[in-house]
């Protein structure tokens, strides 16, 4: 019993340590900690809520997702349960060098622990990652036809007739696997490792059968992580310039179009990962793109370090709590990860 409590207690201390070097190493770039505080006593208190509570509403639906698809292979699994690997993941994702990397890792693992094999975690991976940059691209598209507003109306319904059109391809795809298979091994533009790798991606896809209503219920799910991410940078211009982005742009403010354009400049400023969840990178992306949509430069910057500091900083913070007490206690640390459990395997 000593011999296990002691472990537990070095597997605790191996994973804060990684942590606090972390910190160390990247201390230079946490400034906007201090000054996201600092920002936050002028803000619209109701607006900031309005922030948080959007922020947890994201990483909710996203284990809404993870649920459903899980469940939909065979495995019952709860929300509680999802939503807890859900701010695990992410704090991993935006605090380790190659979070992403490790957080899929550690999605894994946890996926495997539930009894899941290891094509229903790639098929999770698939089919997950492609209905949330679908709702990307039409959230950016939208953003971009929206600015235009002799055009509002019939930039809405095209971004709606290509909504529908790609969630339709990707229904398709999830339930003829084969037929796909077929028709990339017959296909002569890609070829060789490439082809290689797309079939075995869509060898994935024959772990689960989704229902429509399934389908729909996790499109919708997806729709709600993007939105509900949006949201928080939206009521963030909010709670600074104290006026609500909507259609049309007040005095030195930007609208609901704009917001959207920074929202997706931001993510695709990020995508990089050169710092830990695109410090400094996300921040002057958002910047610029409020900026250029009509708000002045100080609001601007206010409304980026208060989304960074509570939708990074905040719901990072919170999964580490959870992953400490959830995971770390019970022998899931960055060293297992690396090594092989071949009494899982065997399952």
């Amino acid at each position: 019993m000593n011999m296990q409590s002691g472990m537990r207690w070095l597997r605790w201390g191996a994973s804060l340590l990684v942590l606090f070097v972390l910190v160390w190493v990247f201390r230079d770039e946490l400034d906007f900690l201090s000054e996201g505080f600092r920002r936050l006593k002028d803000a619209n208190a109701f607006a900031v809520v309005v922030v948080i509570l959007a922020s947890v509403a994201s990483l909710v639906t996203m284990s809404g997702v993870m649920q459903q698809l899980i469940i939909a292979g065979g495995v019952p699994v709860s929300l509680k349960e999802a939503t807890a690997i859900s701010f695990a993941s992410n704090a991993w994702s935006t605090t380790l060098p190659a979070g992403p990397a490790f957080s899929a890792l550690l999605t894994f693992h946890v996926q495997r622990a539930w009894g899941a094999t290891i094509a229903l975690c790639a098929w999770f991976f698939v089919v997950s990652s492609a209905i949330s940059t679908i709702w990307l691209v039409l959230i950016g598209l939208s953003g971009v036809m929206l600015l235009r507003a002799s055009i509002a109306l019939s930039a809405l319904i095209s971004s709606l007739v290509l909504m529908v059109l790609l969630l339709a391809g990707l229904f398709w795809i999830t339930n003829n696997p084969r037929k796909v298979e077929r028709w990339l091994k017959r296909q002569k533009l890609v070829k060789g490792k490439i082809r290689d790798g797309l079939v075995e991606q869509v060898r994935n896809l024959m772990e689960v059968h989704l229902s429509r209503y399934q389908f729909l219920s996790v499109s919708a799910l997806s729709f709600g992580h993007r939105i509900f991410d949006m949201a928080a940078l939206w009521a963030c211009v909010w709670a600074v310039s104290g006026s609500i982005p909507w259609i049309n742009a007040g005095e030195n403010g930007t609208t609901l179009a704009g917001v959207a354009l920074a929202y997706i400049t931001a993510k695709l400023a990020g995508s990089a990962q050169i710092t830990p969840a695109g410090l400094g990178t996300v921040e002057a992306a958002i910047i610029a793109t409020l900026v250029a949509t009509g708000m002045t430069a100080v609001d601007a910057t206010g409304a980026a370090i208060i989304y960074r500091l509570i939708s990074f900083a905040l719901m990072t913070a919170i999964g580490w709590v959870i992953y400490f007490w959830h995971y770390a206690r019970k022998g899931l640390t960055l060293s297992s990860l690396s090594m092989p459990n071949q009494e899982k395997e065997t399952q």
